[in-house]
C-alpha cells in the first residue's frame, strides 16, 4: 500500500459502529482503514499513525488479550479503545474488568477530570452515549481515570506518559455532542503529515457502481424509500437509463395508497422503465401462520427474489443481468454482515437467497458503505428533489414487520424482574409499593417548571401548582421486540407506564425513568407510555398473524397518525406498530415510535406535545378495532427503531 496517505487503523471487533468510527475519522480529514484484528500485522502497524479499537458484541476474553498483546503492547503510537476496545486495552495493560453489573444504554452524563488530554477544551460535564454491560473496574498501573459517571466509575482513562486512551462511551455517534472534538483531540496526537480529502461522493459511488455492473443489465427492486430511489439514480448515471430496469412489488404490506403514490411520484420525476407487480396474494399466503419475526423477514426476502426471477424470465433478459439493492451500512451491520458482528435482525436484503447471489457476484449495492445521512447527501449531489429525500424511511418488508404476531401459545405468567421493578420504583417514590397487585408498581415524581409550554401534559396549565406530585404506574407487557444492547441482539419485553391521577412529569423525568428501567431490568428492552389510565385494564395475547384485516386496521392507524404528525420536521421516522394485545372489548393496542436520528445507528425519542398525544390516543379509536395507543420513549440503543 505505498500510495496510502498517513492514516489511522480502526480494528473491527464487530461493534455496530466500527465503520462509523472510520467514517467520522475521514470526516475530520484523516484517512482511515478498517482492519480485522487478526489481520493487523507488523506491516500495517508500521504504516499506521494511530490505532482505534472498536466496540464489540462480546466480553473481553484471554484470547482477545493474547491476540492483541503481540500486536499492540509494543506499539509506540497513539491508541484509543472505545467500549469493548476500552475494556480490552485496560485488561491488556493489567487492569481489571467487571461483568454485567451496571448496564448503561443511551444518554449518560459524565464528569471529566481536570487535565484529561482528550477532554481538553471541552465542558467538564457533558452528555455521552453508552451501550455496554461490562466495564473497567480498576485501571492499570500507570493509568488514571479521566472521566466518570454516577454508575460508571471509569467512563474514560488515559495512560500517564503514553498516548493510550479508553472511552467506555461512543464518541463516534451524533448523540455524543462533543464526540467529534474528542476524536479530533486524539487525531492531533497522531503524526498526520498528509491530510486526507475525499473526492466528491457522487463520482466515487457512480464509478464503483459502473465497475461492479460491467456489461450487465441492472435490475432494481424499488420500494419508494430514499435508499432505493438514490440507488436507482446512481445506476442511471453509471450505465445509462437503457440498461436499468426497475420493479416495484406491491406486497400487500405497504402503507395506505403507497404503491400507487410511488408510481405517480416516479412518473412525475421522469423515471422510466419502472413496472409494478401486484403480489399481495402470494405474500399473504406465504406469511399465513408465521409469528417469528426472523422467519417473516426470511420469507419476505425469499419472495422478493422469487418475484424478481419470474419477472426476469418474462422479460427474457437471459443471464446477463445483475440485481441492484439499496442496502445501506446499518442493514449490513444489523444482519451480522461483518466478521465479528452479532446479528440483530436479518434484513430482507440479506436472506440466504440474496447472499448466494452476492457470493456469485450477481448483486450490485451502490450504497452499502453509506449511512442514512450520507445517502441523503448523495441524493442532493445527484439532484433528487428534497421532498423525496425527506420521506420517512420505510422498511422493505413493510407492515409485515410492524404487525407483531403471536402463535396463540400461553403468555408468561409473571416476570422475574417484577420484584426488582417494585424496588426501583419504591426507591423513587420513597413509599412502600402496593402488595395487593403484583403486576402494578407506583413511582412519584415532582412536576417541574419545564412542563409549562408546548410539552405540557394535558390538563396542566401555567397556573397549576408546581409542587404537585406525579404518580406513575408500570407493568411489563407479555409481547417482545428486538433491541440492540451492548452491540448484541436482545429480544425482550416492553414496560408500559401510565399516570392514574392525570398529571405527568416533564420529558426529562420521563427519559430518566425509561433509562433507569431499561438499564436495571433484564426482562425489558423498551419503555412505552400510555395517556389512558390502565389500572383496571387487562390485556390478553391473541393469536395474530399477517392477514388482510389486521393489515387494513394498521394501515388506517398508520395513515391517521402520520397525517397528524407530518408537520413536525424533527421526527426522522415514526413507525406505527400493531401489537397482538387486546383489551376486554377486543380492541387492539398500537404503538407510535417517533424518533430523531441522522444515520439510523442511534436515535433519540421525540418529546411530543402531550395535548397532541392525547388527541392521537382519542382519534385512533375511530378506527374499527383500534384501542389503546402506546408511545415508545426508548432511545436506540437499547431499542431498535423498528420493533422487529
Amino acid at each position: 500500500m505505498p500510495d496510502l496517505p498517513d492514516h489511522v487503523v480502526v480494528l473491527d471487533f464487530g461493534g455496530q459502529y466500527a465503520h462509523l468510527i472510520a467514517n467520522r475519522v475521514r470526516g475530520l480529514g484523516v484517512y482511515s482503514l478498517v482492519v480485522q484484528p487478526e489481520d493487523f500485522d507488523a506491516a500495517l502497524a508500521a504504516r499506521a499513525a494511530g490505532v482505534i479499537l472498536s466496540g464489540g458484541p462480546q466480553s473481553v476474553t484471554d484470547a482477545h488479550v493474547d491476540l492483541m498483546r503481540l500486536r499492540l503492547e509494543a506499539f509506540g503510537k497513539p491508541l484509543l479503545g472505545i467500549c469493548f476496545g476500552h475494556q480490552l486495552l485496560a485488561k491488556l495493560f493489567g487492569g481489571e474488568l467487571a461483568h454485567g453489573c451496571d448496564r448503561q444504554y443511551g444518554p449518560t452524563s459524565i464528569r471529566c477530570v481536570a487535565g484529561a488530554r482528550l477532554f481538553a477544551g471541552l465542558p467538564v460535564e457533558q452528555s455521552v452515549w453508552m451501550s455496554h454491560g461490562d466495564h473497567v473496574a480498576h485501571v492499570p498501573s500507570g493509568f488514571r481515570v479521566a472521566a466518570s459517571s454516577d454508575s460508571c466509575a471509569v467512563a474514560a482513562y488515559e495512560a500517564e506518559g503514553r498516548d493510550i486512551f479508553g472511552l467506555q462511551f461512543h464518541p463516534e455517534v451524533v448523540h455524543t455532542p462533543h464526540g467529534g472534538a474528542l476524536l479530533k483531540n486524539f487525531l492531533a496526537l497522531c503524526r498526520i503529515e498528509t491530510p486526507w480529502r475525499a473526492d466528491g461522493m457522487r463520482q466515487r459511488v457512480v464509478d464503483q457502481t459502473r465497475a461492479a455492473a460491467g456489461d450487465a443489465t441492472l435490475f432494481l427492486l424499488v420500494s419508494g424509500g430514499v435508499d432505493s430511489l438514490v440507488a436507482l439514480q446512481v445506476c442511471i448515471e453509471a450505465v445509462g437509463p437503457g440498461r436499468v430496469r426497475s420493479l416495484h412489488v406491491d406486497t400487500g404490506l405497504m402503507r395506505l395508497g403507497e404503491s400507487d403514490d410511488i408510481l405517480r411520484f416516479l412518473a412525475a420525476e421522469g423515471f422510466a422503465n419502472i413496472e409494478i407487480e401486484r403480489a399481495e396474494a402470494l405474500f399473504l399466503r406465504e406469511l399465513a401462520g408465521v409469528a417469528d419475526p426472523e422467519k417473516k423477514r426470511a420469507i419476505i426476502g425469499r419472495l422478493f427474489v422469487d418475484v424478481l426471477r419470474a419477472r426476469l424470465r418474462a422479460l427474457d433478459l437471459g443471464d446477463d443481468w445483475k440485481l441492484v439493492q439499496g442496502t445501506i451500512y446499518p442493514d449490513t451491520i444489523e444482519s451480522g454482515g461483518t466478521k465479528n458482528a452479532a446479528r440483530i435482525k436479518t434484513h430482507h436484503n440479506r436472506v440466504p437467497e440474496i447472499q448466494q447471489m452476492i457470493d456469485r457476484g450477481l448483486v450490485v449495492e451502490p450504497l452499502r458503505d453509506l449511512y442514512k445521512d450520507e445517502v441523503r447527501l448523495l441524493g442532493r449531489e445527484l439532484g433528487l428533489p428534497q421532498a423525496l429525500l425527506d420521506r420517512h424511511p420505510f422498511p422493505g418488508p413493510g407492515l409485515g414487520i410492524r404487525l407483531l404476531c403471536h402463535d396463540g401459545s400461553p403468555g408468561p405468567e409473571g416476570f422475574a424482574d417484577q420484584p426488582k421493578l417494585e424496588r426501583i420504583l419504591q426507591h423513587g417514590a420513597g413509599t412502600p409499593p402496593s402488595r395487593d397487585r403484583i403486576s402494578i408498581s407506583t413511582i412519584h415524581y415532582p412536576l417541574s417548571t419545564d412542563q409549562v409550554g408546548s410539552q405540557q401534559p394535558p390538563g396542566e396549565g401555567a397556573g397549576s401548582p408546581i409542587r404537585r406530585k406525579s404518580i406513575l404506574r408500570g407493568r411489563i407487557l407479555p409481547v417482545r421486540s428486538v433491541g440492540v444492547q451492548g452491540d448484541e441482539r436482545s429480544y425482550r419485553h416492553p414496560a408500559v407506564v401510565w399516570s392514574p391521577t392525570g398529571p405527568w412529569p416533564g420529558w426529562p423525568a420521563l427519559n430518566a425513568v425509561a433509562a433507569q428501567l431499561v438499564n436495571q431490568l433484564a426482562d425489558i428492552n423498551r419503555v412505552v407510555i400510555c395517556l389512558d389510565d390502565l389500572s383496571g385494564v387487562d390485556f390478553s395475547l391473541r393469536e395474530t398473524y399477517v392477514a388482510r384485516d389486521g393489515l387494513d386496521r394498521l394501515r388506517q392507524v398508520d395513515d391517521l397518525l402520520h397525517r397528524r404528525i407530518a408537520h413536525i420536521p424533527e421526527i426522522w421516522q415514526a413507525p406505527a406498530i400493531a401489537l397482538p394485545l387486546f383489551d376486554a372489548d377486543g380492541r387492539q393496542a398500537f404503538v407510535l415510535r417517533p424518533v430523531c436520528s441522522r444515520d439510523a445507528m442511534t436515535a433519540d425519542v421525540y418529546p411530543i406535545d402531550f395535548d397532541l398525544l392525547a388527541d392521537l390516543s382519542r382519534e385512533i379509536r375511530a378506527v374499527p378495532g383500534a384501542g389503546h395507543l402506546f408511545y415508545d420513549i426508548t432511545t436506540k440503543p437499547p431499542g431498535t427503531i423498528e420493533w422487529e
